[in-house]
């Protein structure tokens, strides 16, 4: 089983819907997707490629950095979505693509994750949302500590952001990019991973998060429907019956209508093809070739029954008398 660090994130935020998403298949409604990240994401990648392996890109120069952009084997893997780096922990191998990974003269490995967005105020990590970016990090610092590297605790974040101005568009986007420095914690990793193990073998849904914002539309919308139904209007229950129900009940009706046609002709008698046919009309059915075979099987079934007598093409009605 392969489950991928945006799955453990889902975990940490709401139980349920990582329950429900696993177990039961049923997934979050999914945003519309950031192209315009997507595009400063591989800009970004093209920069620091430049340099890599060979010496220290001219952005980290500036900021009196020495970092080098790794240059290791297993480093496009470990870029790409759905494969990224791996680590197998009790049974599950969970998975994560990193951005970047950066070394230092004693080969000290950085993990790096590139950022774009834009607003008015000076790029930070201090928003409270923000959380999950640091997890972001300190889980792919887990994952390559499972590939034998040595990882530093210490993250970077290159964070662009988008700037607007009063200037003509001229088909350019100017961004503003910060470099900011994280000290990841990876202690909570494992222990958090030993609780989704635990509500993935769990047959019963574990209960939801107090904050989760999806569970808490269905909740507002369950009691919203309750609501929206006034007192006095019944609540219509649709009920499908079974195939064969809906069979035995048309062939009661057309017995009952088979004997109610023969009691209103004048000599209580009728030509097969015409019964039949008065027989399906009356019940509001089509003259089709099953329709036909079904009301015969009601006539013989009168007929055994002694009801009828089939007489020369003619069914005719045995008095009562």
């Amino acid at each position: 089983m392969r489950l991928s660090r945006s799955k453990v994130n889902l975990f940490i935020e709401c139980p349920l819907c990582f329950w429900l998403d696993q177990r039961s298949k049923v997934k979050r409604p999914s945003g519309p997707p950031f192209s315009l990240n997507v595009a400063v994401d591989h800009l970004l990648k093209n920069e620091f490629d430049r340099s890599r392996g060979r010496g220290v890109p001219e952005r980290l120069a500036r900021e009196n950095l020495s970092f080098v952009p790794t240059k290791h084997p297993s480093l496009e893997r470990w870029r790409e979505n759905f494969k990224g780096d791996t680590r197998l922990y009790k049974g599950i191998e969970f998975f994560g693509a990193i951005d970047d990974l950066w070394h230092d003269m004693f080969g000290v490995h950085y993990v790096v994750d590139y950022k774009a967005t834009s607003k008015a105020d000076e790029v930070s990590l201090d928003a409270d949302w923000q959380i999950a970016y640091k997890r972001q990090v300190e889980f792919y610092q887990w994952l390559l500590r499972g590939n034998s590297l040595e990882v530093s605790n210490q993250a970077w974040f290159v964070y662009a952001n988008g700037i607007k101005d009063d200037g003509p568009f001229d088909d350019q986007l100017v961004f503003k990019t910060k470099l900011i420095s994280y000290s990841g914690d990876t202690s909570w990793i494992e222990p958090t991973l030993d609780l989704l193990i635990e509500c993935l073998a769990s047959e019963s849904p574990p209960s939801a998060s107090e904050d989760c914002s999806y569970c808490q539309y269905v909740a507002k919308r369950r009691i919203s429907d309750t609501q929206s139904v006034p007192d006095y209007q019944p609540v219509v229950v649709k009920v499908r019956l079974p195939t064969k129900a809906v069979r035995k009940a048309n062939k009661d009706a057309e017995r009952d209508f088979a004997l109610e046609i023969l009691g209103m002709s004048p000599d209580q008698r009728c030509q097969m093809d015409d019964l039949v046919t008065k027989v399906i009309k009356k019940n509001g059915g089509r003259i089709t070739m099953p329709n036909k075979k079904r009301v015969l099987e009601v006539i013989y079934a009168l007929q055994e029954a002694g009801k009828i007598r089939l007489q020369n093409g003619m069914a005719i009605l045995v008095s009562t008398l």
